[in-house]
């Protein structure tokens, strides 16, 4: 057994099965590994959980895993660095959270000809989506002399094989006023740029019907966790964006779940500071602006 706060993780990801948790990160390049706890504190190496195939249309760069349960079967959701050289989620699918998973499909669900990352599944009375990030190095914009993010979706199939319809862009990672406000210079080529990132949303609906998400972009050189709130309910919007960050510890990424006991939580991992990034804990709790943070656990 291991400590939570030992392990190297980054886009933690859990999920809560059979009086278990199941936390989910990446390692090497084509391998997604499983944790699992009893207490959210100690943590045994469950084993990997998904490999590249030979055959697949991704590469390398195995990024941000989630597993969503969806029809009584589980769902892995992983982001891929393609032999195109483009980024898409690749969707697998198991019957238990510990898999072993195996592709739905041999393409991404996110857009093929873009780069995408850090999809999502979001379900709307019934109807599947996944969210995603646009790549902010897809997105130059000559006047702003920027990358722009964007955080789009589309709708996909009940059995998550393909998209269905066209792609719709929630909002652009520069549309936020913290972001905006606030940029991230990074250098490309020689030259220098802002960037506005797009990272890591996740969709939740509120008690009250409103929908939440959040997701993560650099405030300056600053990781943070922001959101968004769909006042319709309705994951096309429109999204009215929050005046202060969820998160600004230096950490990002940020998914929600129930504990065994029902309690809501936040898990994101911090710092953003490679090796030394860790799965940390939030309870978290409604109000009207959405959510916020009570104690770390």
């Amino acid at each position: 057994m291991t400590k939570r706060l030992q392990l190297r993780v980054r886009d933690p990801f859990i999920v809560p099965f059979e009086g278990f948790y199941y936390m989910y990160g990446t390692r090497e390049e084509r391998t997604v590994f499983c944790y699992r706890s009893r207490d959210l504190e100690h943590w045994e190496v469950q084993g990997d959980v998904f490999t590249i195939p030979e055959d697949s249309w991704g590469a390398r760069d195995v990024w941000a895993s989630e597993v969503h349960a969806y029809r009584s079967r589980f769902y892995l959701f992983v982001s891929l660095l393609g032999k195109n050289g483009l980024r898409g989620t690749q969707v697998a699918v198991a019957d238990r959270p510990f898999g072993p998973f195996v592709p739905l499909c041999n393409r991404p669900l996110t857009p093929a000809r873009q780069s995408c990352i850090d999809g999502t599944l979001f379900v709307e009375n019934g109807t599947p989506y996944i969210v995603y990030s646009h790549d902010w190095p897809d997105n130059y914009v000559k006047e702003k002399n920027a990358y722009v993010g964007e955080i789009c979706g589309v709708q996909v199939s009940e059995d998550l094989r393909e998209s269905v319809g066209e792609p719709f862009c929630l909002f652009a990672s520069d549309e936020a006023p913290l972001s905006r406000n606030t940029p991230h210079r990074v250098s490309r080529d020689g030259q220098s740029f802002v960037r506005y990132g797009s990272d890591g949303p996740f969709v939740q609906r509120l008690k009250d019907g409103r929908l939440l998400l959040t997701w993560s972009p650099y405030l300056q050189d600053h990781y943070v966790v922001l959101y968004a709130i769909s006042e319709s309910g309705s994951i096309r919007g429109p999204w009215r964006h929050g005046e202060r960050p969820l998160f600004d510890g230096d950490g990002g990424h940020a998914m929600f779940f129930r504990d065994l006991s029902g309690t809501p939580l936040m898990c994101l991992h911090a710092p953003e500071k490679p090796p030394m990034e860790r799965a940390r804990l939030f309870r978290v709790a409604e109000c009207a602006e959405g959510l916020s943070i009570l104690s770390e656990i």
